[in-house]
Order: structure tokens, then sequence, then C-alpha cells
């Protein structure tokens, strides 16, 4: 793991979970950002074989049950599709405007609940963002740790919905078992006091694409159909227009996320051929390096 400089104090420590250590996004955007920026990056590794995104919860409870200071800010972030922009006192002072003392990101989607996720909402969309997004979030190491600690598995048997789609053979837990999303979803909504979401980008912003028919079968058959034909895919290319355009208005948020697999394609292909904006590549002062040959 990349630990903290020796004499220097910080009020924000990133962890982030790696099985590859050689992933390009991991190091040569989210560590150089990281690096530009001056924060404090903890790289924790997984010896499962094969990975799940649900191991994740495993390796960040013991990560945060032998951290000897439970007030200690820890900021979760994906590895291999996210990066920082801005620093820690952008952060902390972001941070501190909401009222929970634990905040994730948010996006467009009800991912991966899609609209079974929507009866679950007791109120309309708030925000640009209304749902959460899982792959950044914030809090003190002792509220994190007694949040995973006391949800080890999705609580859907808590809501009458799922339980109801369950008895008709629509079984979220076996869909979705495989989603760490799936279980914050259904903890934020259980512990709305304590967690909170970004629903206007003051911290995250995630660059997911927007799925207006939250149809899971079909965000997959587009992951497919671009696994299957790369740039020619309708889907890359439908995502690279989306992108480019969106791109030309600078975020507001510390923490950037390109949370698709075909997002996360484009978003490398743009900084390839130069094309991240300057807002972008402010805390990369290497991009020009990172480029394949």
């Amino acid at each position: 793991m990349i630990m903290p400089r020796q004499g220097e104090a910080f009020a924000v420590k990133v962890v982030t979970i790696a099985t590859d250590l050689d992933n390009r996004f991991l190091q040569q955007i989210l560590v150089q950002s990281c690096r530009a920026l001056e924060l404090d990056l903890i790289i924790l590794r997984s010896n499962k074989s094969p990975f799940r995104l649900a191991d994740k919860r495993e390796t960040l409870v013991e990560y945060l049950a032998q951290l000897p200071d439970r007030d200690e800010l820890i900021l979760f972030t994906d590895g291999y599709d996210a990066l920082f922009i801005k620093g820690e006192n952008h952060l902390v002072e972001a941070y501190g405007r909401f009222p929970q003392p634990v905040i994730f990101s948010a996006e467009m989607n009800c991912w991966p609940l899609g609209v079974a996720g929507l009866a679950l909402h007791d109120t309309p969309p708030a925000g640009r963002y209304p749902y959460l997004n899982s792959g950044g979030y914030i809090g003190p190491a002792g509220v994190l740790h007694e949040l995973l600690d006391r949800y080890p598995e999705a609580p859907s048997d808590r809501f009458e919905t799922l339980r109801r789609l369950r008895a008709h053979g629509y079984d979220t837990d076996r869909l979705f078992q495989w989603s760490d999303q799936y279980r914050w979803v259904l903890v934020q909504l259980l512990e709305t006091g304590t967690i909170g979401l970004d629903h206007d980008g003051q911290l995250f912003e995630c660059y997911s694409p927007p799925a207006p028919s939250l149809n899971f079968l079909e965000i997959r058959r587009s992951v497919e159909q671009f696994q299957a034909h790369g740039r020619e895919s309708e889907a890359y290319q439908q995502e690279r227009t989306r992108l480019v355009e969106r791109l030309r208005v600078p975020s507001e948020a510390a923490h950037i996320h390109f949370a698709s697999p075909v997002t996360k394609a484009v978003a490398l292909d743009l900084l390839d051929e130069g094309r991240w904006p300057d807002w972008l590549t402010a805390a990369l002062p290497h991009a020009a390096h990172a480029a394949r040959p």
C-alpha cells in the first residue's frame, strides 16, 4: 500500500482497493492526481481470487477495524475509473456543508435495481443526481466501520416491495448480490439520518451515461456490444458524443468518476487524443505521457 508521507498530517485519507497494481487508470491517473494534489492515498490489496465487487466490503472492514483514530475522515474511491481534480481544502469545506456524517456520490440512474429501486424511494428525485453511486463516499472511519459491520448483507428483507417481488420470482438478492452498490442503496434508504447523497456534485461527480428506461438488461447489452465491437459499436459512438459534450462544462466537484466500462474507454481515448479539457487535466501534470504509444 502507499503510505502517508512522513511528518505530514492529513485531514482526509483517500482509500481504494486494487487487485491489479499495474492498471493504467490507477497508476497514471488516480495515483498521479492524488500526488499532484498532495492527497494521502492508501491502496489496499485483496487476496481474494476471483475478486468480486461485493468483496470490497470485507477488505474495507479489515482496514477500518485497525485504525486507531475513529474520527479520521476516510474517502473511499473506486480505483480503476476515478480521479481527483481538487484537493483536501475543497474536500473538507464541501463535506462540512452536509448534515449527515457519511456522504455518497450520486448519479442519474437507480443502479442496479432500476424501476424496482424507484419504488423504494418515498420522495421524488432530488437534484441533478437523485440516486446513490458507490464509486465514492466519505465519512469518519468509526461511522463507516459501524455501517459496514451492521449490514454484512443487503438488508432486502426490510423492504416490503422487495419481499413481494421475491414472492413473484424476482429475487433482487439473487440478481444483484454481485453489486456492492445494491447493498449500499438499501442501507442508505434505511439510514438517511447517517448517510446523505451528493445530489448536486459538490464533492463527487459521476459521469455515467443516463439510462432513462432504467432497464438492467438493456444496459448490460450495451456493454456487451461494446466488448464485442469496441470503438465500432453503437454504444461507444453514442457515449463518445455524449461525453465530449458533457466535458465542455467544468465540474465543481473534487472527485470525477467515469462509472461505466464504455464511459471509461471513451475517457481514456479522449485523453490519448489530447481532448481532455484543461479543468480535467489540471491535476495531471504528466497527462501527456499517459497516452498509449
